[in-house]
């Protein structure tokens, strides 16, 4: 125990040491990606040693939610629905170019197909783990070119959005705001604790119901004009530096170097669906009246979280990114498995 708390220590030291450079430098999510890029670097030296707490990654996961959630107003929901087509058949058209991708992959490479489509899945890793002991895929290789996508992403799309976007001024949408409308009483952190507790519950039934549930509530709350304490900006930073430390120590180095030519491949798929995603943002946006840095972050192959987050920073909508980003995810968790079985029988018969 003594030597986690050690470990964990000095994991947080350069998580922040990251944060603190990536900050001072002016970089997108300085939090999050700072601690990634610090923990990397680390891991290159032979002696290096990390651990994460998965106990501050619950409650992490569920502030960020809170934070996400009191972005949305009442506004928020008339103005997504007109949107649900496009953005759907969108998000269907770069599912399906990843999964054509991953195919042809196993042409070129000998890798069977249930563990090359999982690994090029733009979900989250634990929604494809799951999917890949159910199709007998080769979990560790799904596991490294998940690994690869969310690099790629994590690095790629916050920094193209703040230089393609920082300077956006237009409106992101009708009634959208970045903050909570108003303070409430103390009391009312009672609601943010019974959110995460049923966030807590519904793991095992409700994909990134950490995340989901304490956003769905807080949007819910604040939709219907409850006024909610305000948590400190403290609590916020934290709660990314904790993420930025997870996703650190979770990314192995040696498992990169494991995969070998494959990476090459599956680094080569995750650009060019970041490409198609910025491209479909585009026409999302020429499409509706959302601004360019929301639609094109809807579209993101990201996570919820960071994509959201992003949107803050870039004068995008959060809570129409993150209510776009979740029927994403619902559309992987809900629909995927049953199509995969049916495309792998076909292939396979």
């Amino acid at each position: 125990m003594e030597n986690f708390l050690v470990r964990l220590f000095i994991t947080y030291f350069i998580g922040i040491v990251g944060g603190f450079l990536f900050n001072w430098l002016h970089l997108p999510l300085p939090w999050i990606l700072g601690p990634v890029a610090s923990l990397l670097i680390f891991k290159l030296f032979p002696f290096a040693s990390t651990a994460a707490s998965l106990r501050l990654r619950k409650v992490s996961f569920s502030i960020l939610g809170i934070q996400i959630g009191s972005t949305f107003t009442a506004a928020t929901l008339s103005t997504v629905v007109p949107y649900l087509i496009p953005y759907t058949a969108m998000t269907l058209l770069l599912i399906a170019l990843s999964l054509v991708s991953a195919y042809l992959i196993t042409k070129w490479v000998n890798l069977d197909v249930a563990t090359s489509l999982l690994g090029s899945i733009p979900g989250g890793l634990s929604t494809v783990l799951a999917l890949s002991d159910s199709f007998y895929g080769n979990t560790v290789l799904v596991t490294i070119f998940q690994t690869i996508r969310l690099v790629a992403v994590l690095f790629i799309i916050p920094f193209s959005a703040t230089h393609l976007f920082f300077h956006q001024t237009q409106p992101a949408a009708q009634g959208a705001v970045v903050q909570q409308a108003g303070i409430g009483p103390a009391w009312t952190i009672i609601l943010f604790i019974a959110a995460f507790l049923i966030g807590f519950l519904l793991q095992r039934w409700v994909p990134a119901s950490l995340v989901l549930m304490p956003m769905l509530i807080t949007a819910a709350l604040q939709i219907n004009g409850i006024s909610l304490f305000l948590l400190p900006t403290s609590a916020y930073l934290f709660a990314q530096l904790t993420i930025g430390v997870y996703l650190g120590d979770s990314i192995s180095v040696k498992d990169l170097k494991t995969a070998g030519k494959y990476c090459v491949y599956f680094f080569c798929l995750a650009i060019l669906l970041i490409i198609t995603s910025f491209m479909f943002g585009f026409l999302f946006s020429s499409l509706t009246n959302l601004n360019t840095a929301t639609a094109v972050l809807s579209l993101a192959p990201g996570g919820l979280i960071e994509m959201a987050l992003t949107a803050q920073a870039v004068n995008g909508d959060p809570s129409i990114v993150s209510s776009l980003q979740m029927i994403r995810l619902l559309t992987i968790v809900l629909v995927l498995p049953f199509f995969l079985k049916w495309l792998l029988k076909k292939i396979h018969s």
